[in-house]
């Protein structure tokens, strides 16, 4: 399915939107004489997803969905969106709001859809957003196309919804709405205290990856890094306020709608657990990276994949961009941010 793409980065983004282990029997024990031995290399923290600031899940979300408008088109996917998505989204920003304590659900197609994402913290990132312009208050509407858009805070929650299907109208956001409020209300009845998992790359500047003279020299061009972008709302608040991550474009120099793209670099702190959820990707190697995957994403635009430690970073090229490989940007990216730039010769 093709996906329908915003405008790179400057538009506005949409708004949305273990059981016991059984003790093992005990086994005899072996005496034997104690001799020397080397130190154990550390066992490496396993690799776990964030644990949501309440109980509700995609499950509870899909069962209200389901009641409101209809079962759901498709698997209920737990990440944002990958319809009408700015396309900064694919990769890491898709499981922004697990990151920030919070979840993402969605299902559909071009034809019918919906979004629904819970994040705790509610105060904060309505105060953030609105202050960058992108939060107009609490709302339930529905337009004539179909669209629905709603937000509703209850105590420090913040539940947004986005729904498409031409069979709603004006006079179905109410009930919408009420349902978003009951999963609200349970967010709510059970919300706990969570920390965000310690990473490296937390606001780190995009030069610290990848210079733009750096970029210009392996292309032979001039290259303009962005990093800030004309549009807001609660998904980039999360991701690159709360989470600490970034959007990092290198471009041509010109309207920022209608340079050439060359690469983006878009992260995920703490993401190695959303990582492992890449299901096409083929392994590659890049020297300093603890795992690596090269691919295309949602828009045929060739990427890889890096994991450093506990966090995901994701390389996007553009068709134009006179990049033919992307392995050698993503070893000087690695290079630059695990090793530290090379000493003038």
């Amino acid at each position: 399915m093709r996906r329908r793409s915003l405008l790179i980065l400057g538009a506005v983004a949409l708004l949305l939107v273990s059981g016991c282990t059984p003790t093992p029997d005990p086994k005899p024990t072996v005496s034997v004489d104690p001799s020397p031995s080397a130190t154990p290399t550390p066992t490496p923290d396993p690799i776990v997803a964030p644990t949501p600031a309440f109980d509700v899940t995609c499950d509870d979300v899909a069962a209200e969905m389901s009641a409101l408008v209809g079962p759901p088109a498709g698997a209920v996917e737990e990440h944002l969106s990958l319809v009408s998505m700015p396309n900064w989204y694919p990769g890491p920003a898709l499981y922004a709001f697990q990151r920030a304590g919070g979840i993402a659900c969605s299902t559909g197609d071009d034809s019918r859809s919906w979004e629904v994402t819970i994040v705790p913290g509610a105060q904060t990132v309505i105060t953030g957003a609105e202050s960058r312009g992108g939060w107009w208050g609490e709302e339930a509407r529905c337009e004539g196309n179909g669209m629905c858009v709603l937000q509703v805070v209850d105590g420090d929650v913040l539940v947004s919804g986005l729904v498409f299907d031409p069979e709603l109208a004006a006079d179905d956001a109410g009930r919408i709405d009420e349902g978003l409020r009951r999963i609200a209300a349970a967010a709510v009845a059970t919300s706990t205290q969570v920390e965000l998992a310690p990473s490296d790359i937390v606001g780190v500047e995009c030069a610290r990856y990848l210079t733009a003279v750096e970029l210009g020299e392996d292309l032979g061009t001039e290259v303009v890094l962005r990093d800030s972008f004309g549009g807001w709302g609660i998904p980039s608040e999360v991701y690159q306020v709360v989470n600490g991550s970034r959007i990092c474009h290198y471009a041509s120099n010109g309207n920022e709608y209608e340079s050439q793209g060359f690469l983006t670099i878009t992260t995920l702190p703490g993401g190695a657990w959303a990582f492992e959820r890449i299901e096409d990707g083929t392994a590659v190697e890049i020297e300093g990276a603890d795992a690596a995957l090269r691919g295309v994403d949602e828009f045929d635009r060739p990427l890889i994949d890096l994991r450093l430690g506990t966090d995901w970073i994701r390389l996007t090229t553009y068709q134009g961009s006179g990049i033919s490989d992307l392995t050698p940007i993503a070893e000087q990216v690695v290079q630059n941010f695990t090793v530290g730039r090379p000493a003038p010769q």
